[in-house]
C-alpha cells in the first residue's frame, strides 16, 4: 500500500543541516520571553521545519516558538508551533514545526528556499547561510 504525502510544500532535506536558534515566545496564548536555545534544522519547506533539539518541549500545551537562522545573508525570524515530537536519541528530540507566516514573510521564505534548492545542487554548503560546521554537529550530537 502506497503512503500518501499530504504536505502542501516541497520539503528540502539538507545533507548538512542549518544551525538555528529557538525561543519560546508564547505559552497558552500568554506572551513570554525565554533565552534562545541551539537547534539543528534537518529539513525545511515553506510550511515548516524538522528540527533536532536538546529541549524536551511538551506537546500538550500551546507553545508559540520563534526560529532564527540565516539564508543568503538574510536573518530569518519565523514563528511556528509544534506538530510532532519523537525521541531521536537519549536526551535529543526531533520535532515537526508548522510555520505561522503572513503573506509577505511567506513570499520571502519561498524565494529564499527556491534559491537554496538551486544552489544546493552545486554544493552542500553555502557561506551566506547558517549551515552547521563539523565541530558544531559533533558537539551537538555528542551526549551531554
Amino acid at each position: 500500500m502506497a503512503v500518501t504525502n499530504h504536505r502542501e510544500y516541497f520539503r528540502l532535506s539538507l545533507q548538512i543541516p542549518l544551525s538555528a536558534q529557538l525561543k519560546i515566545i508564547g505559552i497558552n496564548q500568554v506572551m513570554v520571553d525565554t533565552k534562545y536555545a541551539q537547534i539543528i534544522v534537518v529539513d525545511i519547506s515553506a510550511g515548516g521545519l524538522r528540527i533536532h533539539s536538546k529541549l524536551d518541549l511538551p506537546l500538550n500545551i500551546d507553545l508559540l516558538l520563534e526560529f532564527r537562522f540565516s539564508l543568503f545573508d538574510k536573518q530569518m525570524k519565523i514563528l511556528g508551533t509544534l506538530t510532532r515530537k519523537s525521541i531521536f536519541q537519549p536526551q535529543l528530540f526531533e520535532y515537526g514545526i508548522q510555520f505561522s507566516l503572513d503573506e509577505q514573510a511567506h513570499s520571502v521564505l519561498i524565494s529564499k528556499l527556491n534559491l537554496l534548492h538551486i544552489r544546493l545542487r552545486q554544493t552542500n554548503v553555502i557561506s551566506s547561510c547558517s549551515f552547521c560546521s563539523e565541530e558544531e554537529l559533533k558537539d551537538f550530537y555528542s551526549n551531554p
